[in-house]
């Protein structure tokens, strides 16, 4: 199943720096960073190597106001690793986000409510770098007679519009990340007891990162909510209702005073994407 069948798992940290060097070999990376942890992995494991690298960071930001506790997060991160950010800033005002939106056909289309802004970031680069997103669905499950590892296909997600050859989505490049993944699940119990539990648990534990709030991209609109007392992951689905305030599309409406059946035309095409994983591994706990 793996190309590099000589390659033996051992700590996360050399998994997603031998991932970060394959890309290297191949590409000069544009690597996108958010706040978040999983951005943040994949750019910690690139800056171990002394390469030309583009880190680029999408600032949103609505009537002049862009969501302060990301970009604290991210500029934190890349003050502490000594890397050089460039910024995207994609301004709107009520107007502007509205005519976004519906040329984006954003209400018809699953993609979510912060991969539309990300999606336009990244068309706005640029730079002569290939795009390296980071997309943390990866689960680690148990059905009740059988393990599994499962991730998300590919175009799909965080990775939905831009054509597969136009980026990089960095744990799916090469094998290491995934064969770390599997390596862990079959040697520590816990991971095999709970029924579903997301990699996030993985990178947090072996990246040593600071706690911070699970930020999906559209955050930037909420005026009401103040999410630096949202202290809760969902480990099992970090967009579970748990580990937030409010979906993103009840933001969107609520800014735009659009019809409340707008929330419901979204949600119907997110309803079920259980077809848009794959199974990577299974075995018997």
């Amino acid at each position: 199943m793996y190309h590099d069948k000589e390659y033996y798992p051992t700590t996360f940290r050399d998994a997603i720096r031998r991932q970060a060097k394959a890309i290297l070999n191949d590409v000069k990376p544009a690597v996108f960073v958010s706040g978040g942890i999983d951005s943040q992995t994949m750019a910690w494991a690139f800056n171990t190597f002394v390469h030309d690298v583009d880190y680029v960071y999408i600032r949103s930001s609505y009537c002049g106001q862009y969501n302060e506790l990301e970009y604290f997060f991210v500029s934190q991160f890349c003050k502490r690793h000594h890397i050089n950010l460039q910024i995207i800033d994609l301004e709107f005002d009520k107007s502007s986000l509205r005519d976004f939106l519906l040329e984006s056909d954003y209400f018809n289309t699953p993609v979510g409510s912060g991969t539309v802004f990300r999606l336009e970031g990244i068309r706005r680069y640029e730079g002569d770098g290939v795009p390296v997103i980071a997309v943390s669905n990866f689960a680690f499950v148990n059905d009740g007679s059988l393990c599994k590892g499962i991730f998300r296909k590919p175009g799909t997600g965080l990775s939905y519009g831009i054509p597969l050859n136009e980026q990089i989505i960095f744990d799916q490049h090469s094998n290491y990340i995934f064969q770390c993944y599997e390596h862990y699940h079959k040697i520590i119990p816990e991971l095999q007891y709970l029924k579903r539990i997301e990699s996030k648990n993985i990178i947090y534990t072996n990246m040593g990162f600071p706690f911070r709030p699970k930020m999906s991209g559209w955050e930037f609109l909420d005026e009401k909510n103040d999410y630096s007392t949202l202290s809760t992951i969902d480990w099992s689905n970090d967009h579970g209702k748990n580990a937030r305030f409010v979906r993103g599309i009840e933001v969107i409406v609520d800014v735009l005073d659009l019809p409340k059946e707008y929330i419901g035309m979204k949600l119907e095409h997110q309803k079920d994407d259980s077809d848009n994983f794959v199974t990577l591994y299974e075995f018997e706990p």
